[in-house]
């Protein structure tokens, strides 16, 4: 009789919790192995660590980087990710806020020629693959004009255009990169490091953003996030230029 008792009030512990959960509507870029498009990856496991701390409930889409902002910014999404930590555009800022918090991962920039992503003259290739969205954060950073970039609606299609010559080189971070180089078996390909970006999370320039930014950096501080992305550490410690 006491077991039956104590799993009935465990069972509606539990319900009245998900019943009265605050749904945070989420948008994630593709960007594998932390944000996979079937919607896992290790950022997921680490927004699911925070669901277990909290009365959140994170409602996952995944979309494209220009969507995800776009969305943020005519207020259909509570938060988005990954950001370029105080590194977007100035208009981002106008209607995002980014979150206190941040994982440091590099960019390379990647071609089937290792000539062409030399110092000299990666900047001067008229076509430079990117996942659409990034377009206008490369192009201020590296001073390419807009015009020179190709935007891919994911990594695993970039890396298609970059093999068949579509593209004369592919420009992103580290590990979403090698994961899918990895994952499709491609071999042959030369990348550098150019950038070491700081990613993190953005949520709305407004009071509501203002509440869930305060209420998440004070979750993410009880999740060890070092255990959450090691896995990525494979990516992030390899040397800064080389064959794949």
């Amino acid at each position: 009789m006491k077991n039956i008792l104590l799993t009935l009030v465990v069972f509606v512990f539990f319900s009245f919790q998900n019943t009265y959960a605050e749904t945070v509507k989420v948008m994630l870029e593709p960007f594998p192995p932390l944000i996979t498009e079937d919607g896992n990856g290790l950022s997921v496991d680490f927004l699911r660590e925070i669901e277990k701390l909290s009365d959140l409930k994170f409602e996952i889409v995944i979309v494209n980087y220009a969507r995800a902002k776009n969305e943020l910014k005519t207020g259909n999404v509570d938060l988005i990710g990954h950001t370029p930590y105080e590194m977007e555009v100035p208009e981002f800022y106008t209607y995002a806020q980014e979150l206190n918090w941040s994982i440091n991962s590099p960019a390379d920039v990647y071609s089937l020629d290792a000539a062409k992503i030399s110092e000299d003259n990666f900047k001067t290739l008229k076509r430079i693959g990117t996942p659409k969205g990034n377009e206008g954060f490369f192009s201020d950073i590296f001073g390419i004009p807009v015009g020179q970039f190709v935007g891919g609606n994911s990594v695993e299609s970039l890396v298609k255009m970059l093999e068949s010559g579509r593209i004369d080189a592919l420009l992103f971070e580290r590990a979403s990169v090698m994961n899918t180089l990895q994952l499709q078996g491609v071999h042959g390909i030369y990348y550098r490091g150019v950038l070491d970006i700081p990613i993190g999370f953005a949520v709305p320039k407004n009071a509501k953003g203002d509440q869930l930014k305060a209420k998440l950096e004070s979750l993410f501080k009880q999740v060890d996030q070092d255990k959450v992305y090691e896995p990525g550490n494979k990516y992030w410690s390899l040397p800064d230029e080389g064959e794949i």
